[in-house]
């Protein structure tokens, strides 16, 4: 045993015991070995004094063996004072211990060792985490092989969650001894998630050795790598770059199962296919990952990796190495999987999910398009022709239904076991038409109907036709249902074969880059006269002109339907009756054109929408501008009306008033004629007062309020002329407005409770003519206190009568009057004048509304204009983060092609 081992044990006082005092103990053996070493001269007690003190440590007599430490002043001084330090710790005198040993000096790497982890210790205990970290490290930093120094750095690491230094740790422990338990300690921390603070081009080294050194591990470490880095997308990225790096260095045996490995590339490969990421994200690193599974899969399944190479190379010339293209061509023709039909509907839903969150939906017509291709046990037969041709008379005598025309839309015919059912299909689902009114409102709109009726034509040649209008018009309507058709039947009219119409859609249908068996039904023929056989001729002459392999079969009217459902039943037996899996071949090559086809609209619907955006910006803004216009306008006219009204309604009343001035004094002068010499004197002021009351009141009543109400009526009749005028123009407008939004969104309606107020208070004014008494000669005025009292002094004397009565006379004939009227004046028109200032504010109230409607049409067209440039400018400033998707989903529409090629077409070379 080295001498540092025993230092280290606190054995070394074994050197002295030895065999010789196995029988004694130790205090003994040293006690003599003391003793016997005083005895030489020079003599040096040093070793032994050590050993003593390790003596005494064993048997925890902690003081003493400090005390015989403390005099070792030879070369194990540094171990003494090691010792002491321990000794100090023992007795939980843990400063001093800290003391101690932090102030030995020493070159020896065991002993600076073991200082250190002692020190650790002390440091764990008394809760210094810095110096524990600092002293652990410098351990660790020092002798890493030292026993046991690396796993209590990581027990220590892993106790304070301290995972980056725990992976650093493991890293470097990894690399530096190639031992097996520090990968799968890597590997348990990828599980639980904790590399993630790391760049994946920090294990890079690491995983190579992890591959040199054991291959299975090298697969599990890189399973829970990946696993743990493809939650986060950039992380994800950065770990498709660094093991792409790696799998340059790796060789597959097949003999190995790298299936986890295959899946994860598969996961990868498809997500970041859909997760949203741009093409220049991707480039850097994706030839990397179809080509490293390609080559992975060999000891597995190939085709997913090799239809993902090809597809990816198809659409991204030259991105991969020569010569993995030819790889992936070969191992797909050697492929003996197969691929699912379901696969590519799932993969058209996605599709049409990311256009409704980008607010480009295709439709639910593409849906249900693919719905129908999943359904293998029915043929779907699209039946087309011009206006003339009598197709839609034709399918429902077949059918042996009748719906009436059908001309502006199209009609999907199915067999239902049950009564009549009638669906409406349009862009965001289907809708139940429950009644005739309906039916025929759907034919006008842009959607297309589902029949469903209890049809034997239908159940007997398990059937769906497609009643489609193929006039110029409908030729995309027709061009749409083109995926869905497993056949086509051209309705011809025999008296005008192959017309200019028919010619067109004929030719449009020769465009379209998809197969469909195409025959000809020759309709009419009852009206082609002589030599039908002829025409018949001559038609499938030009038939097989169009279409090679097309058929005719001649159709009459008036012959017996019963007799003729059996020829077209025939017909359609000979010429679209297939098996099921030939049928399911087909449909998969008419689904792949769908996606295709949606894929196409996706980039049309982006600029169309683009297109329509500016466009719909600049109307709105020259609506809104129109709206702004009009809207002063409006206020323009309001005040004009407001004006007209008033001033209308004042000049009448004025005119009354003027007349009322000049009547009142004249009424009350004439009242002079009340009066005679044989009056009663003492009391004629209070019979004048009353009389003249009552004339005054007789003229308002009976005269001028009469003639003041007719005046009113027409100022109403002009008023309400004016207003409806108002309310014309604005209906006008509105309808104006809404041609330009297209849509009923702007009424102009005004309060027309306005005029019947308006009627209702001139009624109710006319009759409260009456107004209370004047006191007209009963005011305490000199001349009529003269009057009143010389009446009541001289009335009784006959000679003063006739003073009196030309003294009344003169007074009544002379007097000005000019107060009593304005009084009268005053409170004939007080409810006139309360209703005059109304006026103003019943106008406003009349044009209210139209204002109210005015201003949030404003406000919403303006809002439109904002949300319109808002998406504009998304759509200009970013134009690739639509775009890249629908390429990317190009990708893995080719893969979806290749491995359907495999599936069913083993044979086929496959390249574009």
């Amino acid at each position: 045993m080295t001498e540092e081992k025993l230092l280290m044990e606190k054995t070394f006082h074994e050197t002295f015991t030895g065999d010789t005092g196995r029988n004694l103990h130790p205090i003994e053996v040293l006690g003599a070995a003391f003793v016997e070493e005083q005895k030489n001269e020079p003599y040096d007690l040093t070793d032994i004094r050590f050993a003593q003190g390790e003596v005494y440590f064993h048997c925890k007599d902690y003081e003493a063996a400090i005390f015989k430490w403390e005099s070792v002043q030879n070369e194990r001084e540094p171990w003494a004072k090691k010792n002491i330090a321990d000794a100090y710790y023992e007795l939980g005198m843990l400063s001093s211990a800290e003391d101690v040993y932090t102030a030995i000096q020493t070159d020896g790497v065991v002993l600076t060792m073991e200082v250190s982890l002692q020190l650790f210790s002390l440091y764990i205990e008394r809760e210094k985490t810095q110096e524990a970290y600092r002293v652990i490290e410098k351990a660790l930093g020092i002798d890493p092989d030292y026993p046991n120094v690396s796993s209590i750095a990581r027990a220590f690491y892993e106790g304070q969650q301290d995972w980056n230094n725990a992976i650093e740790l493991a890293v470097r422990e990894a690399l530096r001894t190639k031992d097996g338990k520090w990968f799968s300690v890597l590997e348990e921390y990828a599980v639980k998630g904790y590399i993630t603070s790391f760049a994946p081009a920090y294990f890079h080294d690491l995983l190579i050795a992890s591959y040199e050194s054991d291959s299975r591990q090298f697969r599990g470490l890189v399973a829970a790598f990946w696993n743990s880095y493809k939650v986060e997308p950039a992380l994800h990225i950065e770990w498709m770059q660094t093991i792409n790096t790696i799998f340059e260095y790796v060789q597959i045996e097949n003999h190995e199962s790298w299936d986890d490995i295959l899946s994860l590339y598969k996961e990868s490969f498809n997500g970041f296919m859909e997760s949203g990421h741009l093409i220049h994200d991707l480039q850097p690193f994706m030839p990397g990952l179809v080509t490293n599974w390609l080559k992975v899969s060999r000891a597995g399944s190939s085709l997913l990796a090799a239809s993902a190479v090809l597809a990816w190379n198809d659409v991204f010339s030259y991105s991969l190495e020569p010569g993995v293209a030819e790889e992936a061509e070969a191992l797909l023709i050697e492929s003996a999987e197969d691929a699912r039909f379901e696969d590519v509907l799932l993969f058209l839903n996605r599709i049409m999910a990311w256009s409704e969150s980008n607010r480009v939906p295709v439709g639910y017509k593409t849906k249900w398009m693919s719905e129908q291709l999943m359904d293998y046990s029915r043929n779907h037969i699209v039946v087309a022709g011009s206006v003339s041709s009598g197709k839609s008379s034709f399918v429902q005598s077949v059918l042996g239904e009748s719906i009436g025309e059908s001309e502006g839309s199209t009609v999907v015919y199915t067999y239902h076991d049950q009564p009549v059912e009638v669906s409406e299909i349009h862009g965001e689902g289907v809708r139940r038409v429950e009644s005739i009114a309906d039916f025929e409102e759907v034919m006008h709109r842009e959607a297309f109907v589902e029949y469903k009726i209890p049809s034997d034509f239908l159940k007997k040649n398990s059937a769906v036709l497609i009643d489609v209008q193929a006039g110029q018009r409908h030729q995309d309507d027709l061009a749409s249902f083109y995926p869905v058709a497993d056949g086509l039947l051209y309705v011809l009219n025999a008296e005008a074969p192959f017309n200019a119409e028919d010619r067109q859609v004929l030719r449009r249908l020769q465009e379209i880059d998809q197969p469909v068996k195409i025959n000809f039904l020759l309709n009419k023929m009852d009206k082609v006269g002589v030599h039908p056989d002829d025409v018949i001729e001559s038609v499938e002459r030009k038939a097989k002109e169009w279409f090679p392999e097309a058929e005719v079969l001649p159709y009459s009217s008036l012959e017996a339907v019963s007799i003729q459902r059996t020829g077209v039943e025939a017909f359609m037996t000979r010429h679209y009756d297939v098996s099921p899996a030939y049928i399911k071949a087909e449909r998969g090559t008419k689904l792949f054109y769908l996606v295709r086809k949606t894929l196409k609209d996706l980039y049309s619907i982006r600029k169309n929408k683009e297109i329509a955006l500016k466009e719909s910006i600049a109307k709105n803004e020259d609506i809104l501008s129109r709206l702004n216009g009009f809207h002063n306008h409006l206020g323009d006219m309001q005040g004009e009306k407001i004006a007209l009204i008033k001033d209308s309604f004042h000049e009448r009343k004025e005119a009354v008033k003027k007349e009322i001035r000049t009547e009142i004094p004249n009424i009350l002068h004439k009242c002079s004629e009340l009066i005679n010499e044989e009056s009663d004197y003492k009391n004629i002021h209070t019979e004048l007062n009353e009389a003249m009351n009552t004339r005054i009141q007789e003229y308002l009543q009976n005269d001028l309020m009469p003639r003041y109400l007719d005046s009113l009526q027409e100022w109403l009749a002009a008023s309400k002329h004016e207003l409806q005028e108002s309310q014309e123009y604005l209906y006008e407008m509105s309808s104006t407005f809404n041609g330009l939004f297209g849509e009923e969104r702007v009424v102009l309606q005004c309060d027309d409770q306005v005029l019947d107020d308006w009627r209702r208070d001139v009624s109710r004014m006319g009759t409260r003519a009456q107004i209370d008494k004047e006191n007209i000669l009963l005011r305490f005025k000199p001349a009529q206190f003269l009057l009143k009292s010389a009446g009541k002094l001289l009335g009784v004397l006959p000679q003063n009568k006739t003073l009196l009565y030309n003294q009344y006379k003169r007074y009544l004939e002379n007097e000005d009057y000019g107060d009593i009227t304005e009084s009268v004046v005053t409170k004939f028109f007080l409810q006139f004048d309360l209703f005059e200032k109304s006026l103003e504010q019943d106008i406003r109230s009349f044009y209210a509304q139209p204002f109210h409607q005015l201003s949030l049409t404003i406000k919403g067209t303006e809002g439109e204009i904002m949300e319109d440039k808002e998406l504009l400018s998304e759509i200009k400033a970013d134009p690739e983060r639509y775009f890249d998707p629908i390429t990317l989903f190009e990708v893995k529409l080719l893969q979806y092609e290749y491995m359907m090629k495999a599936s069913y077409q083993p044979s086929q070379k496959y390249s574009r």
